[in-house]
């Protein structure tokens, strides 16, 4: 990572941060890359498997040490991932980019595109170098499987963002039997078909939001490869988790 520059005081730069995580591959393939879970989200998933994430924290995690460990490992971190939770729905989340710009720091956001207002911002402030997008179900049922009335409308235009920024990016849709059919997936690349890539995650019953998710059985990992060879036609598609 390239030098610090002169910066202001960040003590309490963001009241969303619930931990962090100081390294991995696995978030952003490719980099080497620290991971900061900010808490809050508007979505209700049934089958989230972060459901301790959907508050804010009552006593967040203090950014500075956060920062500080970013300072110390400058030279071999590849670059910090913000996920959540819904990182866009902190208050704070452009301040806390533009910081990390000053820090010298790439940042691959994970967002469920509820809110492309922020998101437009963030990319016309150029202050995302990634973005991986979680796509839930088809347009029509997005309403109902997350709660969230009018979601819809605003993943759509998250779509069009992120697959018109020429940012690098992935679109990633959990497998849930409750919302998808195996056909589904396939409808879901036509839609994204614009975009770098699909990944289809495996759904994991052992933690839900919903308790009646942890009942449903996940799709054998044999079906979800059939349907990820036929999502192909339209954007490179890959299985996670199975």
């Amino acid at each position: 990572m390239p030098d610090v520059r002169q910066r202001t005081d960040a003590t309490r730069l963001t009241e969303r941060l619930v931990g962090w995580m100081p390294a991995s591959m696995l978030d952003w393939p490719g980099r080497l890359a620290a991971t900061a879970f900010l808490g809050g989200c508007s979505f209700a998933c049934p089958f989230c498997h972060n459901a301790a994430l959907l508050a804010p924290p009552r006593d967040p995690a203090p950014w500075a040490e956060f920062e500080a460990y970013l300072e110390s490992k400058r030279d071999w971190l590849d670059g910090v991932v913000i996920t959540g939770g819904e990182p866009t729905d902190d208050p704070a989340i452009g301040p806390l980019l533009e910081r990390l710009a000053e820090l010298g720091v790439p940042v691959k956001l994970d967002t469920n595109g509820s809110r492309p207002d922020v998101l437009e911002t963030l990319l016309a402030e150029k202050l995302i170098a990634g973005l991986a997008m979680d796509v839930k179900t088809l347009p029509e049922r997005y309403d109902d499987l997350v709660g969230c009335p009018g979601a819809a409308s605003l993943v759509t235009r998250s779509v069009d963002l992120i697959t018109r920024s020429g940012v690098p990016h992935e679109f990633r849709t959990t497998a849930y039997p409750g919302a998808l059919a195996l056909d589904d997936l396939e409808r879901i690349a036509a839609w994204l078909r614009e975009g770098d890539a699909l990944v289809i995650q495996q759904f994991r019953p052992e933690v839900t939001l919903d308790s009646r998710a942890g009942a449903v059985l996940p799709y054998r990992p044999d079906a979800l490869r059939e349907a990820a060879a036929r999502c192909e036609t339209y954007l490179p598609t890959t299985v996670r988790g199975a």
